[in-house]
């Protein structure tokens, strides 16, 4: 009886490494095309079928303006920052990019990272920007400008879907 109860122990575990395995292998191929995206100072905007790539300059042929927003890390408290980007809107207006079909916008960041906004929100000019980051955050972070704290914020962003 022991023996038999060490056994299925033993298939439950190979079975469970197999699967992490598996998961490992899949996630790592995902990680690997967002990682070459955000090196390659891109992020794409998905809408339905098709892919608008976005680069650096062309976020700065919109005049990017300084934005101050507050930041806040866990356990710390907040503190305003300078950032420098434009309106979400305005990216979507220079890729001629019509949202009136979308109610989500899901920001998604390297690291797997992604976060939902519902269009309105995505849409204000006044409070969701792309900003230009430099380090290891970058190149490209949305930020929430008008927010008390940084909670809805997606930094090491690679794409955003329009839902």
């Amino acid at each position: 009886m022991k023996k038999k109860s060490t056994i299925m122990i033993a298939v439950i575990l190979a079975v469970l490494a197999v699967g992490t395995a598996v998961l490992a292998v899949l996630n790592s191929n995902a990680s690997k095309d967002r990682r070459q995206l955000r090196s390659d100072a891109v992020f794409l905007i998905i809408h339905g079928d098709t892919e608008y790539r976005v680069t650096v300059p062309e976020i700065e042929s919109l005049n990017p303006r300084e934005i101050q927003a507050n930041y806040k890390k866990d356990g710390k408290d907040a503190e305003t920052r300078q950032y420098t980007g434009v309106p979400f809107a305005e990216v979507l207006r220079i890729k001629g990019i019509d949202a009136s079909g979308a109610g989500t916008a899901v920001f998604a960041a390297s690291d797997g990272y992604s976060r939902a906004l519902p269009m309105a929100d995505a849409l204000n000019g006044d409070n969701c920007f792309i900003v230009l980051d430099s380090g290891d955050e970058g190149p490209f972070r949305m930020i929430m400008a008008q927010d008390q704290f940084s909670q809805r914020w997606c930094k090491l962003l690679t794409d955003v879907t329009l839902k």
